[in-house]
Formats: C-alpha cells, sequence, structure tokens
C-alpha cells in the first residue's frame, strides 16, 4: 500500500530497480526465449507456466523476467535470496500461498535467487512445495544449475539459459533511461557504458546513475579513464564460462602453464574459488579417472578446503590441484562408460535382475568364501562391455586382471 513515504523509498532506489521494466513489451534481450516466437512468452501467453530455473549471467534479466511473469498472470510474487533464506522462510510464504489459493484462487511465484547456494536439505524441502503445487518456483543462479541442484529439484523444473546481452541491448536500455530521465549522454560516453558493460544491464545503468552525479566535476577524458578502470580480466569478449572452458581444456591437453594462466584469470575476475573446485573434482573424474584415481582425492580435498580458506590462500590450493591434473595421466574411460550404460537404459534396455543376485537370494555365491575372493557368476544377462580400459600404466594392469578373473 502507499504512504506518505513510498516516494522516499522509491527515490533512494538505485537507477537499476527504479528504472526495471513491468511489461514484457519493454524487456530488452533474450529474444530466444521472448521474442515473438519464444518458447517462454508462448508459456506466459498461454497461462502454461511451470516451476522454472532461470540460468544466466548477472545482469542478463533473471528477476526481471520473473517479476514480469507474475505481473503479466496476475500471479502474488514472493523473493528470497538463497544466500540468507531459512526453511522457515520457505514455510512462511508457502503457508500464505496455501491460504491465497484457497481463499481467492490466486497462484504465488517464488522467485529464489542464488538457488545454488541452498544445501540438500533445503532443497528437499523446496522440492515437497514445488511438487504439491502450492508454489511455482522461479529459482535464478549464476551457476551451472546441472552441477549445483538436486536432480530432483531439476526433474520437476524447466532450465532457461540467458545469455549476456548484446551491444544492441545495452544501447537500447540506455536511451530508454535517456528519455525517462531527460539527460542527453555523449557518445563517447555511452559507448564506453556499453563496453564495460560486458552484458550487464545493471552495470550499464549504474554507470549511467554515476555518470550522471559526477559530470561536470570531471572533463570527458578523466571519466573515461576512471569508467575504463572498472573492467575486470573477465572481459567483453570473454566471460567466464568461456574462461573456464579454457582452464580446463588447459589442463585435458596436459598444459599446466596455461591451466594456471586461466585459473588466474578466474581468481583475479572475482570467481568463487568454491565453483572452480568444483569444476576441477569433475574434471579429475571425466577426463583423469581409472588412469590415476588419486586425482579425485587432490581435487575433492581442494574442494574441501575452498569451503574452509577463502583468497587469497586458496589460489595457491587451487594453483596446486590445477598443475596436479594437467600432468595426470589421462582417461575419460568412466565418463564413456556410464554414458554408454545410460543411452541403453534410455533406449529400452531395462533387463530383470538375476534371481540369484536379489535380495537375500539363497543360492548366491559369496565371493568372500572362495579363493582370492573371486567366483564367476552372472551379475547381468547382457555381456557387452561399458568400462574398456585406456591404454596407460594404470588401465593395462585393470586390463589384465579383468582379462584374467572373466576369461
Amino acid at each position: 500500500m502507499n504512504n506518505l513515504f513510498s516516494k522516499n523509498l522509491e527515490l533512494i532506489k538505485p537507477l537499476a530497480e527504479r528504472l526495471r521494466p513491468k511489461r514484457l513489451e519493454e524487456f530488452k534481450g533474450q529474444e530466444r526465449l521472448v521474442g515473438k516466437n519464444g518458447v517462454l512468452r508462448n508459456l506466459i501467453e498461454k497461462k502454461a507456466l511451470s516451476s522454472m530455473i532461470f540460468y544466466g549471467p548477472s545482469g542478463s534479466g533473471k528477476t526481471t523476467l520473473g517479476r514480469i511473469i507474475s505481473q503479466e498472470l496476475e500471479y502474488n510474487f514472493e523473493v528470497l535470496n538463497a544466500t540468507i533464506a531459512s526453511v522457515n522462510d520457505l514455510k512462511l510464504i508457502a503457508e500464505q500461498a496455501k491460504k491465497d489459493i484457497e481463499l481467492y484462487g490466486k497462484k504465488t511465484i517464488l522467485f529464489l535467487d542464488e538457488i545454488h547456494r541452498f544445501n540438500k536439505s533445503q532443497q528437499d524441502v523446496l522440492l515437497s512445495y514445488i511438487e504439491s503445487g502450492v508454489i511455482i518456483l522461479v529459482g535464478a543462479t549464476t551457476e551451472n544449475p546441472y552441477y549445483s541442484l538436486n536432480n530432483a529439484v531439476l526433474s520437476r523444473c524447466l532450465v532457461f539459459k540467458l545469455e549476456s546481452l548484446k551491444k544492441e541491448d545495452i544501447r537500447e536500455i540506455i536511451e530508454r533511461a535517456e528519455k525517462i530521465l531527460g539527460v542527453d549522454i555523449l557518445d563517447e560516453i555511452k559507448e564506453v557504458i556499453i563496453e564495460i558493460s560486458d552484458g550487464d544491464t545493471r552495470v550499464a545503468l549504474n554507470y549511467l546513475e554515476l555518470y550522471q552525479n559526477i559530470e561536470g566535476s570531471l572533463r570527458k577524458d578523466e571519466i573515461i579513464k576512471f569508467f575504463r578502470e572498472r573492467k575486470s580480466s573477465f572481459d567483453k569478449k570473454q566471460d567466464k564460462y568461456d574462461i573456464i572452458s579454457a582452464m580446463i581444456k588447459s589442463i585435458r591437453g596436459s598444459d599446466p602453464d596455461s591451466a594456471i594462466y586461466w585459473l588466474a584469470r578466474l581468481l583475479h575476475g572475482g570467481e568463487d574459488p568454491r565453483y572452480i573446485a568444483r569444476r576441477l573434482v569433475v574434471h579429475a573424474s571425466e577426463d583423469i579417472g581409472m588412469a590415476n584415481p588419486e586425482a579425485m582425492l587432490i581435487a575433492n580435498s581442494a574442494l574441501i578446503a575452498s569451503e574452509r580458506i577463502g583468497m587469497p590462500e586458496i589460489r595457491i590450493v587451487l594453483a596446486q590441484t590445477a598443475i596436479y591434473l594437467a600432468i595426470s595421466t589421462k582417461s575419460n574411460s568412466s565418463y564413456l562408460a556410464i554414458d554408454s550404460a545410460l543411452e541403453d537404459i534410455k533406449n529400452g534396455e531395462m533387463e530383470e535382475v538375476p534371481s540369484h543376485i536379489v535380495t537375500n537370494a539363497p543360492n548366491y555365491s559369496y565371493p568372500h568364501s572362495y579363493e582370492n575372493s573371486f567366483v564367476k557368476q552372472d551379475y547381468r544377462k547382457n555381456k557387452k562391455r561399458y568400462y574398456i580400459p585406456r591404454n596407460n600404466k594404470n588401465e593395462k594392469l585393470i586390463e589384465e586382471k579383468l582379462n584374467r578373473l572373466w576369461k
């Protein structure tokens, strides 16, 4: 409800918040999703909304889209940030949402920012509300949800990837702001703001607001120099996902120097060390795996350390891990094995469990009752091999052992 002081509250909001689009027609960028034939636009127009995850860089419009959706559909809109929200906060919103459905037939959207920060137990509580339909979840994250969210939550949500805005989109946003504010920005300043925004709407509008405040007190060249100093090592051509990709590919390619360079770029650009550590753990299994199982232990130790040690010290742990993984023998046999098995299962290869290895089977042969703790027996009808040892020292020994046991 508006009161005498509402105008004061509005005035203290940052420009990016005050100029946030309120209708789909005002929204810039993400043409693939909300353009004329966009998937998300169609869902909104048909009122066929279900829980979803918005995954993309900062300033790409995740929060704005969530608000626009609630306004277009006339749903209640509740906001939580996973970095500070508790299970009790979820329960309070869910209880009110249930009452609103029962009394008014009005649905509630819960916009959960930084959803990747929720731990497993918190995600489990969230899952129960999604399944019951009490709330419609719109989760927002800059992290890849397929790494950071429970499979159970993911399976009940549509995942939409948002991209950094194009230069043309940022330019239109700035020009719209000029009209609303009644200001006229020098073209050179405008181009610098577009450049340093790096596709982030919020950054562009924050610097537009800063320009308003310092115009007249600094020369044009001083303003340009000041603005350019803002740029981090995540530049307009290489976003953090490209740099992470470069680091992983350098490790996969056994180039420790390049791996360290790209790691340094990530850290200098402000990337969360915990995210880097998680990617290193995945790489240790995907690309090194059985060729050197100790790589997983090293990477996991780095992940644990990243939870307890912050910058600048964690840089040393991550550097040691990246170098170790880069110089390690490589094998993707585990990665190929599980993907091959999953593909067969998706294609209908659903075998019955053999009767002698079901729970409490009386005719099960207990391997430890035999010499060398091994006895031949069938564990599956189909004899297709999924794990194929690669040509490295460790897996050659594994292959010799498997051939000796199963000849």
